[in-house]
């Protein structure tokens, strides 16, 4: 049986006890799970008998074998009609003892057991709740047999606010397992991170505060619990709000948080109040960022956050101090080469790859027209970054963005070999590059949206070229880019045979405009016929440094 797919018998088989566990007796349901045998997945239909039916039906079950154990094999045949998606852990089998199920997943299993009905076409209703919570007693006795995780359960309560099971559980000593606290501390866990940030965000505020005190005293200790992008993203809200984003900085780990962009939203907000707060626990402690978030708010106008700033600034700076350390500064950015790595660090963003060379991440200074260096420092620049000079990539302040938009011309070195996915992407003003040889590979959307470059010429060498490479997406029912001549090489991937022909992306969506200048290869004729392109051949390689030499010429 190959995973996530079950044949025919198991699959009727899994019908049939759910039909079965809906609308016969647990004396019959017995009679069927001896003549079914082994099933392979039980879990959801524990969940049924014990919302539905009662503690009999449940005790009738685990006697013949269900189990809450989810078989990674085979659990992807029920979890895509229940969820909405590929669920692999217990967690989201266990949603099905909640008395008011639809408050997580809400629109997949709500639709999913609004369906549930018996042989006769009748809806079945959750049972009262005093015989839900005589069933999951009995889970509990039984856990180690049903492979049945109480702790987990509690964890789940507490989070969809279902106070009733919640206090039945603690009742019982149950606490939250090991498991769960690892995951609330450290993030361990993608599927059972998802549901704990889904849920997150459906809270109200009230709900909120109350269930994640819960949850810290469950925890214990002095721990924080963990903070990701994803918990910023469905919080954004509340961290706006001083009371909560208060919670936020006593009880979650701040060096997860990403500060300067919070800071930032709060001065676009003119919340002084959490401005206040940020400030007590030393968020602006630093000058540099300090004196960032002056400017920011000056250049955007928040004249409250500017002032509150600017009076922070001017009761806690030591004035003497920090012009001591920027003289220093100053004095060793004079006696810095200007090719070093202290003066190129304050234009150009990198990180270091493992064979000892550069990726150019981002582009920090004031030029329009941009000549990438060969080497920074001591070493080799070989990639420009995904996003690299994209406006709108991530963490970009405002001027920084704005700038960007207004570059008209990069020339790369030859020591580039990659250039990255969307590296130049939406250069609104970019009118001409230069790419020189040795770069062998350059990624999907790289040149996007540039749509006032006119002509580009790719040299021989560069193997594989990506997904909508000169593509204007943002000049649909409009002129389309301006683009009109780029030069192919014959080195590249796409033009090695008709299977790679038959694979290989459209490089020119909505360029119009366009003439191909293309090596002399039935398939890259192929090609430009397949997408309907304008095209030239170019005899020689001398040629196509002819034709490259006019198309540059034009830059």
């Amino acid at each position: 049986m190959k995973a996530g797919k079950l044949d025919r018998t198991e699959a009727a088989k899994i019908a049939a006890l759910e039909q079965a566990v809906l609308s016969d007796t647990p004396d019959e349901v017995s009679r069927l799970c001896q003549k079914l045998g082994k099933v392979v997945l039980t879990a959801h239909i524990l969940g049924i008998a014990c919302r539905f039916r009662g503690p009999d039906m449940v005790q009738v079950l685990v006697e013949n074998g269900a189990t809450f154990r989810c078989d990674k094999e085979t659990v992807r045949y029920k979890s895509q009609e229940l969820f909405g998606f590929t669920a692999y852990q217990p967690d989201y089998f266990l949603l099905f003892l909640f008395t008011d199920i639809n408050r997580i997943c809400e629109a997949q299993l709500r639709v999913y057991l609004g369906m549930l009905s018996d042989r006769d076409g009748h809806p079945v209703k959750p049972i009262q709740d005093a015989q839900l919570l005589e069933g999951i007693a009995y889970l509990c006795d039984n856990a180690e047999k049903v492979c049945f995780h109480p702790g987990d359960l509690l964890y789940l309560t507490i989070l969809a606010g279902e106070e009733k099971i919640t206090a039945a559980l603690k009742a019982r000593g149950i606490s939250i397992s090991d498991e769960k606290k690892r995951m609330l501390t450290e993030g361990k866990g993608h599927d059972v991170w998802y549901i704990y940030t889904y849920y997150m965000e459906r809270m109200d505020d009230k709900s909120f505060l109350r269930i994640m005190s819960e949850l810290l005293c469950e925890i214990g200790g002095d721990k924080k619990l963990h903070f990701t992008d994803g918990i910023g993203y469905v919080n954004r809200k509340r961290l706006l709000i001083p009371e909560y984003f208060s919670f936020f900085m006593e009880h979650f780990d701040q060096s997860k948080m990403k500060k300067t962009m919070l800071l930032q939203n709060m001065i676009l907000d003119e919340n002084t109040d959490c401005l206040r707060i940020a400030v007590e626990y030393g968020w602006l402690k630093t000058p540099r960022l300090r004196d960032e978030m002056i400017q920011f708010a000056s250049e955007n106008n928040k004249t409250e956050c500017t002032a509150f700033l600017l009076e922070f600034k001017n009761r806690t700076a030591d004035f003497a101090a920090e012009a001591e350390r920027a003289e220093k500064r100053l004095m060793r950015e004079l006696n810095a080469a200007p090719d070093s790595m202290t003066q190129l660090k304050k234009t150009w963003s990198f990180q270091k790859k493992e064979d000892g060379t550069l990726t150019i991440t981002g582009y920090k200074g004031d030029r329009t027209d941009i000549v990438v260096p060969e080497t920074i420092g001591k070493y080799k620049v070989t990639e420009i970054g995904t996003l690299a000079f994209a406006p709108y990539g991530p963490r970009i302040r405002t001027s920084v963005r704005a700038h960007r938009q207004t570059i008209t011309r990069i020339t790369l070195p030859g020591s580039i070999q990659v250039i990255g996915s969307s590296a130049f992407r939406d250069l609104m003003s970019l009118k001409g590059v230069v790419i020189a040889a040795g770069v062998e590979v350059i990624g999907e959307y790289a040149f996007s949206d540039c749509n006032l470059l006119k002509s580009v010429a790719i040299p021989e060498g560069v193997r594989v070229v990506g997904e909508g490479l000169f593509s204007s997406w943002h000049s649909w029912n409009q002129t389309g880019a301006a683009l009109e001549d780029v030069v192919l090489p014959s080195t590249l991937d796409i033009f090695k045979d008709a299977d790679s022909v038959k694979n290989a992306p459209n490089l020119f969506h909505n360029c119009p405009k366009l003439t191909v200048w293309i090596p002399p290869l039935e398939s890259a004729r192929i090609y430009c016929e397949k997408y309907g392109l304008k095209y030239q051949c170019y005899d020689t390689i001398n040629d196509i440094t002819h034709f490259s030499t006019v198309v540059k010429g034009r830059l």
